[in-house]
């Protein structure tokens, strides 16, 4: 799939993890609703989990300790991957299904992309300069991250502002998704990262009558606020009309999903899981040496019928890794 700007602002989970207590990954995959065909077992995991299952970006870590049960991670694009699953959105069934299994959110990200102009990253910057005048918040500093490439002159490749600590519990970030992509209109993405006792706030909240907009904007409110100099007490201050705006019109937005983009590294794993035992037959036919010319003649055959789908693909995977190694990550 082809990244492009949403049609209209929207908002998206995008990022979505949780343990529950159990140590079973077969009793996992029936809470989450997922098919035990589509993983792969690994023999490793993280944080004292021994081992894991994985399809595309959803992983299920197991065999830690007795009481660490199983933890599922969903990266961004794991949550799309999640949401394909599914003929509607999964996400108010899934929250439910784990708060009842007294299953413990540890990481949420709440993603509100802007495409109709109201948010603006040199603005937002000349506020946060300004903080004194303009900024009401609870958080002690925010910060600029700026990259760009070798390749692409003095050209910036991408810009993202933190507000809050990254080592904080809860803390926005936001930046130029449309340039980060590599594509031209406007696409400001603002985020909402969620851990520990904050994610289980939200989750639980989630779930109630509240809408993701309006616990959304109640959110970024309670945390930080963008306002005019018009009285000496700041918790009585207005909010400029723009950020007043830009809060309204994301109270009206309700969760959406999105197709998942595809890499390469999805079809790696997908030839693994479905060809190897194939392939394997193939080798053990031929010889090692006749393999390796036939596997010669698949590929100059297989470089000629690449078609612009084949294109975008290796475009999109062009800043994302192999599966296996190290990864640097927005998030």
């Amino acid at each position: 799939m082809q990244i492009t700007i949403p049609l209209d602002n929207r908002s998206l989970l995008d990022w979505v993890s949780f343990t529950l207590k159990v140590n079973d990954p077969r009793e996992v995959l029936g809470i989450i609703g997922l098919l035990p065909s589509l993983f792969v077992e690994l023999d490793y995991g993280f944080s004292g989990y021994r081992k894991s299952l994985r399809f595309g970006n959803i992983c299920i870590f197991y065999a830690g300790r007795e009481d660490m049960g199983c933890h599922v991670e969903m990266s961004g694009q794991g949550c799309r991957q999640y949401e394909a699953q599914f003929a509607v959105n999964p996400w108010l069934e899934l929250f439910n299904t784990v708060l009842n299994a007294n299953g413990n959110f540890t990481r949420l990200d709440l993603a509100l992309d802007n495409i109709d102009g109201a948010l603006n990253l040199k603005r937002i910057l000349e506020t946060l300069r300004d903080h004194e005048r303009q900024i009401r918040t609870f958080y002690s500093g925010w910060s600029r991250y700026e990259k760009g490439s070798f390749l692409a002159g003095e050209k910036i490749t991408g810009e993202t502002i933190y507000i809050g600590s990254t080592k904080s519990h809860i803390f926005f970030r936001i930046y130029n998704k449309a340039q980060e992509t590599g594509i031209d209109g406007q696409w400001i993405r603002f985020e909402i990262e969620m851990r520990n006792n904050r994610a289980q706030e939200v989750a639980r909240l989630f779930i109630s009558d509240i809408s993701v907009g309006c616990l959304a904007t109640g959110i970024i409110n309670n945390y930080f606020a963008i306002i005019n100099n018009d009285d000496s007490n700041k918790s009585r201050c207005t909010l400029q009309s723009w950020w007043a705006d830009w809060l309204q019109s994301t109270e009206k937005i309700s969760l959406t999903t999105e197709k998942a983009t595809r890499y390469v590294s999805d079809t790696m794993d997908f030839i693994k899981q479905q060809y190897a035992p194939s392939l394997a037959m193939i080798k053990k036919h031929l010889g090692p040496e006749p393999f390796k010319s036939y596997f010669r003649d698949v590929l100059d055959e297989g470089s000629q019928r690449m078609s612009t789908k084949h294109e975008q693909i290796l475009a999109a995977s062009a800043t994302v890794t192999i599966p296996g190694r190290k990864r640097h990550e927005r998030k």
